[in-house]
């Protein structure tokens, strides 16, 4: 089922749903919205790459195809604008495949899964990149004819991992590619898509609650009236205001 706009009750509610959970909780509830006929236990097991991809499907329908970034340089702190768009992010989950890989770490064979939220709620609390990199590659390897997980991984082995996961999810860990004009740096930066849609989704409400004050403060009218009045009703009673 393709998503469909928020209404203006819903867009309320949402905002206050993203706001006080951790990113992984938003994924999951983001992708829910955007998914109506999937229960919320089926967006969190599904791939980040196609639980993502329902979130951008979701921000393409409320906010349209450009996706405005800002990202900072890790090497001279300048701000960076970036613009992208849905339909790319779109294209990158659509490139994920089924295929099997297999991985040998020390004799034993494991076949790497892709990662879900789940494992990024279990590592949100690892303060260390290289750590918590580590831990889901663990969490995203699946044992072969009685191996056991090792406890500790080497860093080429983790590499090979995220590598195994980047190809059967390319979508699972998007980045930009960005070169700084201050200092003349490059970098691959994260878009966290989920985060791009409940700060505009939050800004968005924080919008509609200020003409919700202005119109029941001018017209004494209840909140439910005046999100039913619809957008342009509510426009139009606004000019008026200021007239």
């Amino acid at each position: 089922m393709a998503p469909r706009p928020l209404s203006a009750a819903e867009l309320l509610d949402a905002a206050s749903a993203c706001r006080g959970r951790s990113a992984a909780e938003k994924g999951i509830y983001l992708a829910a919205l955007g998914m109506p006929d999937q229960s919320f236990g089926a967006c969190a097991a599904l791939p980040i790459g196609a639980r993502d991809a329902a979130i951008v499907a979701l921000r393409q329908t409320m906010f349209g195809d450009r996706i405005e970034l800002s990202a900072k340089c890790p090497g001279c702190e300048a701000r960076l604008d970036v613009a992208m768009t849905s339909a790319a992010l779109l294209a990158i989950a659509g490139s994920a495949t089924d295929a099997a890989r297999v991985i040998v770490i020390d004799g034993d064979r494991f076949t790497v899964r892709p990662a879900d939220s789940a494992d990024l709620a279990a590592i949100g609390w690892i303060p260390d990149l290289a750590e918590a990199r580590a831990e889901l590659a663990r969490r995203c390897l699946v044992p072969m004819e009685g191996a056991e997980v090792p406890p500790w991984l080497e860093e080429a082995e983790v590499d090979a991992i995220g590598a195994a996961m980047a190809a059967i999810d390319p979508a699972g860990d998007p980045f930009v590619a960005l070169h700084c004009p201050e200092c003349d740096g490059e970098w691959d930066a994260p878009v966290d898509i989920a985060g791009v849609l409940a700060g505009e989704i939050e800004g968005a409400a924080d919008a509609l609650l200020d003409e919700i004050h202005l119109l029941a403060q001018a017209y004494h009218w209840s909140e439910a009236a005046i999100l039913a009045l619809g957008p342009e009703r509510r426009r139009a009673y606004l000019a008026r205001l200021q007239q």
